[in-house]
């Protein structure tokens, strides 16, 4: 029987968010050992692939060691890093003798003392246990790919979606390699291509320009000697001295092939670098004097630089103060989300159904945003915690800790301790608000909250206001990323090199 040890560790790091992500932000999510991992996320995301391909298999035993995740937040602290770098590998060394490794992680998590944590710990990983011990992983779409992950693992495996509704099937498609290479069926090898941009553009996968590579990527899969082919944009809002879009594959024994499809696309993708540029979007204010011109609703406001599913603190007030200065044109709902734990502690000791006036946003990203004093009904105090419907994050457990809902004229503002995922109306129906009802919808997702509002949106509109997850990427404070990179700088060349 092969034993193999099944753990996760996933976080969205955004340094331009000035609060750090604490071990707080990871308990909100859980952390769990042993059998309470395969309880909370069978049938759920990347492990619960894992689960589902191991079922298939007579001769693989799952052995759970360890997850951890939190919301897309700032830098880890030094503290919290050093504890969940030694507390999973704790974990697993109590899994005892082990023949693969199959990690669920993000890719784009970094702490005040290491920028590359996957890297740190994969790299800690392999020097323990060895050479022998296969280690597989998946990662999100936006992970960063750095030479200490692809040194490390023996299989690392992306998303092909954005929105990502494709997690459970990611963690079935990285077990199902595992397990062929345990048994010798496959000899995967890695290689891989790091490009000199960076962009914050239209990502979508279907609908927008990375769509035509990720079709060629699956039409690569399916050559007999390629196992897997994956292209990850990253996430922009880390600073990291390897920071870059990369593309990643797969292969049988083959490498030459490997790294001739890695350079392929990898040209491909820069040829069209300009597609992925942001197109101007919307101020907060054209946005709200749009949507209110649009006849019925909801008109779903996409506030790309305040968005939480990017690590931004979702307590920018740049859109609530437009929303507020045409409040008596308003005939129907407008909701927007706030993260303020002050807020939310006044609502609550005032109560439900009582009026309470208090300063709302701006207090956790003060370049970006200032509090703004609103007086208005509670409507609804909650814990905080729902179920994600999906089709992104399907089934995941939200907490977004305690959250009220202020009631202010026509405008419902959710005011809660800490972020939820943005992307999904499962966030406003847990308070008791609808958004099909509504003529304005805030959501705080770039992209992910198509998959989940574009079948009942009247109009969608892109805003970029201020905020530490602004597509404007020239204007953020880099310090140590790799220069020149596209598209910060003027006369960046790209040809493939061999990064064997």
């Amino acid at each position: 029987m092969l034993r193999v040890a099944v753990g996760m560790l996933s976080q969205e790091t955004n340094v331009f968010n000035p609060s750090p992500t604490t071990i707080e932000h990871f308990e909100a999510s859980g952390i769990l050992f042993g059998d309470e991992v395969f309880k909370r996320w069978r049938n759920v995301g990347e492990v619960g692939g894992f689960i589902k391909a191991s079922e298939e298999e007579r001769d693989v035993h799952l052995v759970p060691i360890m997850s951890a995740s939190a919301m897309p937040w700032g830098k880890c602290n030094a503290e919290t890093h050093k504890f969940l770098k030694e507390k999973f590998l704790e974990e697993l060394r109590k899994a005892g003798e082990v023949d693969g490794i199959l990690l669920a992680m993000h890719g784009a998590m970094t702490a005040e003392d290491e920028y590359d944590v996957e890297g740190d710990l994969l790299d800690e990983i392999r020097k323990e246990w060895g050479e022998d011990v296969l280690i597989a992983i998946s990662l999100d779409h936006h992970g960063n790919i750095t030479e200490r992950m692809v040194k490390a693992v023996d299989a690392l495996v992306g998303y092909h979606t954005e929105p990502h509704v494709d997690m459970f099937e990611t963690g079935y498609k990285v077990a199902k390699i595992l397990f062929s290479a345990l048994k010798g069926l496959v000899k995967p090898v890695i290689t891989w291509r790091k490009l000199p941009m960076i962009a914050s553009g239209d990502l979508r996968v279907p609908g927008g320009p990375l769509e035509e590579f990720f079709r060629k990527a699956e039409e690569y899969e399916r050559l007999r000697e390629i196992i897997s082919v994956s292209i990850f944009p990253e996430n922009p809002y880390i600073d990291s001295p390897e920071l870059g879009w990369s593309v990643v594959v797969v292969a049988d024994g083959n490498r030459s092939l490997a790294q001739k499809i890695a350079d392929e696309l990898a040209k491909g993708i820069w040829n069209k670098r300009y597609l992925f540029l942001p197109k101007r979007g919307a101020s907060p204010r054209e946005a709200v004097e749009r949507a209110l011109k649009v006849k019925g609703g909801p008109v779903v406001l996409s506030d790309w630089s305040d968005a939480t599913n990017s690590g931004a603190p979702g307590d920018g007030t740049a859109i609530l103060k437009e929303l507020l200065k045409h409040n008596d044109e308003l005939s129907e709902k407008a909701m927007i989300t706030i993260t303020d734990p002050e807020a939310v502690d006044e609502a609550i000791r005032a109560g439900v159904g009582n009026e309470v006036t208090v300063e709302v946003g701006g207090k956790i990203d003060r370049v970006h945003s200032q509090p703004v004093e609103v007086t208005g009904r509670v409507k609804t105090i909650s814990d905080g915690r729902f179920i994600v419907k999906g089709p992104m994050e399907k089934k995941f457990e939200a907490n977004m800790k305690r959250t009220v809902v202020l009631e202010v004229g026509n405008i419902y503002i959710v005011v809660s301790e800490s972020t939820g995922p943005a992307h999904d109306p499962s966030l406003y129906r847990s308070v008791g608000l609808e958004p099909r009802d509504a003529k304005i919808v805030v959501v705080k997702s770039p992209m992910g909250f198509r998959a989940a509002y574009e079948p009942f949106a009247k109009e969608i509109i892109i805003v970029h206001g201020p905020g530490a997850a602004t597509p404007d990427l020239k204007s953020l404070n880099y310090k140590t990323i790799p220069r020149p990179i596209f598209p910060l700088d003027e006369d960046v060349s790209f040809e493939p090199l061999n990064n064997e």
